[in-house]
């Protein structure tokens, strides 16, 4: 996982000063574990921190044209072989971000529509006097900026720009009720009120007197017509996307949790690699305890014993959540909605120690090939009840639910009763906002969690309306179901966040499920290819037939870990936990309702086998939260 910064002085004509560009490198040292250099040109000043995962031959910024054009980039194109054909480039050996300079030169802004991979990047167009910035499809690269009229920086994270002079480190409040309410809603804010980010699929244009910003790509179904068999086609694209990412390094690894998504990776990976012999893909696995709820040892054990892997089992015995968390809030430079990082750390050290620097990772796959749970309301909703009713024979299975009872709420849910009720509420609605106003939204989740003061001062509540829950009018539809669920803005979130925890490692995950083709093509399967039979993701366990141990094939179960982060939370950290909600709570008072959290503590301690998801995340992010805010004071920021 390579690095990226710049800085452009706009208006008043002074030079980038080479000190600059080197004190935010300085703050990226462990993302060039191959290397760094800069480029600084009168006022644009490039730099690049280097992880070689694509075998180029060094570090950039690279430049064409006597400097006229410059690049820092940190990038893997998929679709090389296209482009060189396209741009007319005989030399098989150019750098990715040579092609894209020479991407630009013909394209222009048009560019990224071009290209397909992992990617974020900068193009200063001296000519122009314009810095063209842009970031990957799915916002797997990060790229954050600051801009004021005078001078735009940006880097591959928040904090080389706040080496700067100028950028203040004033909080966002907006930022911070959003954690707490697990809501992600602004895809350009950042907890630093100061600092912005670049949306995924987005483009950014500097010149001297203005930013646009504008997106380049819409998540859409692919129009290419499906062919006979979807599974083997969809056994195509995932195969040439395994094969995409596990280019440039022979040092190439892959999660495997005995899970669906990364079995198949590690299944797909390993007979790639043996069929080009290469040494034995190299494969971790977190394993719990024999007989423990969360043991998936023998899942893992099945992909093991019928594939030549070199498998390491990496054993997680007391759990401590809280342990290395300062460390970790360090990494992340602020809050994060993945309680479950500390475990992923783990496998990332792990795979460092033993030489990898690409982790395959199957991170996405429940989105990208989609459960296709909308495909039960987009029956009921057509009132196709004899399809429906057989449906739900195998989904009762998964939904832990008797076939009945289920049956019974999407008849009362879409049911010839439920649309005359809907007219009488839509009625009764209407007259309710003539006679009394906006009728108030029923108490949400998070409603315990957030100082209701400052969910008020950001509009949480209405924030939470236009953004966290499904339109109607979405769930009734498999197809925008899926695409709602891929558009959301937890995917770029979940990108940043292990971005960042494996860069520190040396480490660049690749995600063969986040892949544009393969992506437009789920979307554009029907309903019935992503659940049958009560079996999600389908067309994914009919496609691995043949590769996938059948045990592992047509698995229903996934764990929770919830229990065990109770456990750990409790077992290892209670003392933390009194003084940071108890007794010392008054740091994180402004910002969460600590009559509430006390509450819901108080009741985990004294049963913690009934704890709740909701009531985790209260404690873990109040805990959280409490943790950073100690950190920026410590830092001299306010909190």
């Amino acid at each position: 996982m390579s690095g990226v910064a710049g800085i452009l002085l706009r208006q008043d004509g002074r030079p980038a000063a080479a000190a600059d560009i080197q004190q935010m490198l300085s703050r990226m040292r462990h993302r060039a574990r191959d290397g760094s250099s800069w480029w600084v040109d009168g006022s644009a000043a490039l730099g690049h921190a280097w992880l070689d995962t694509t075998g180029e031959d060094g570090p950039g910024p690279l430049t064409m044209d006597g400097g006229k054009l410059a690049i820092t980039a940190d990038c893997r194109l998929d679709n090389r072989d296209e482009l060189l054909a396209r741009l007319g480039i005989r030399d098989r050996s150019v750098a990715d971000a040579m092609l894209l300079m020479h991407a630009y030169l013909k394209w222009g802004e048009a560019c990224p529509t071009y290209l397909q991979g992992d990617f974020a990047f900068a193009i200063w167009d001296a000519e122009r006097r314009a810095l063209l910035c842009v970031r990957d499809h799915f916002g797997v690269k990060p790229f954050y900026y600051h801009s004021t009229t005078r001078r735009f920086a940006f880097a591959s994270e928040i904090g080389p720009l706040l080496t700067l002079d100028g950028i203040g480190r004033n909080l966002s409040e907006h930022q911070i009720s959003g954690f707490l309410a697990g809501l992600p809603d602004d895809p350009q804010s950042t907890l630093y009120a100061e600092i912005f980010r670049l949306p995924a699929r987005h483009i950014l244009k500097v010149t001297d007197s203005q930013v646009t910003l504008r997106r380049y790509w819409q998540i859409e179904p692919s129009p290419k017509p499906l062919r006979s068999d979807a599974a083997e086609e969809f056994r195509h694209i995932f195969s040439q996307s395994v094969q995409s990412r596990m280019r440039g390094t022979p040092s190439v690894g892959a999660m495997l949790s005995g899970g669906l998504d990364s079995s198949s990776i590690a299944c797909v990976a390993g007979l790639q690699a043996a069929a080009a012999r290469m040494p034995k893909l190299k494969t971790f696995s977190l394993v719990f305890g024999k007989g423990s709820s969360m043991d998936e040892q023998p899942f893992i054990d099945a992909v093991l014993d019928r594939y030549a892997l070199d498998g390491t089992l990496i054993a997680i015995g007391d759990y401590a959540p809280f342990a290395e968390f300062e460390r970790i809030l360090e990494e992340q430079q602020g809050t994060f909605l993945a309680p479950g990082l500390s475990l992923t750390r783990s496998i990332y050290r792990t795979a460092s120690a033993n030489g990898v620097k690409v982790l395959l990772d199957g991170h996405g796959g429940d989105e990208v090939v989609s459960q296709g749970y909308g495909y039960l309301h987009e029956l009921a909703h057509g009132g196709r009840w004899l399809e429906l009713w057989r449906e739900l024979h195998g989904a009762a299975n998964t939904y832990g639910e008797g076939m009945l009872s289920l049956y019974f709420k999407f008849l009362t849910a879409y049911g010839p009763a439920w649309r005359i009720a809907r007219m009488r509420a839509l009625a009764k609605r209407f007259l309710g906002k003539l006679r009394r106003g906006p009728l108030h939204a029923p108490r949400a989740a998070w409603a315990g969690l957030v100082n209701p003061e400052l969910a008020r001062r950001t509009d949480l509540a209405e924030r939470f309306h236009r953004a966290g829950y499904m339109p109607a009018n979405v769930s009734t539809s498999e197809a925008l179901t899926h695409r709602w669920l891929l558009s959301n803005g937890l995917v770029p979130h979940a990108f940043e966040v292990l971005d960042k925890a494996a860069a520190n490692f040396g480490i660049e995950p690749r995600y063969p499920f986040w892949d544009k083709p393969l992506v437009e093509f789920c979307l554009a399967l029907p309903g019935a290819e992503k659940l049958h039979n009560g079996f999600g993701r389908h067309v994914l366990r009919r496609a691995m037939e043949g590769v996938l141990p059948p045990a592992v094939q047509w698995r229903r179960d996934k764990i929770d870990f919830t229990a065990n982060l109770v456990k750990g939370m409790i077992g290892n950290h209670r003392d933390l936990l009194d003084k940071l909600l108890v007794s010392d709570g008054g740091l994180i008072a402004p910002y969460v309702n600590l009559p509430e959290v006390n509450a819901v503590y108080a009741r985990m301690l004294r049963r913690p086998e009934q704890a709740t998801l909701p009531d985790v995340q209260h404690v873990w992010r109040s805990v959280s939260l409490s943790l950073w805010l100690r950190q920026v004071q410590q830092n001299g920021s306010p909190a």
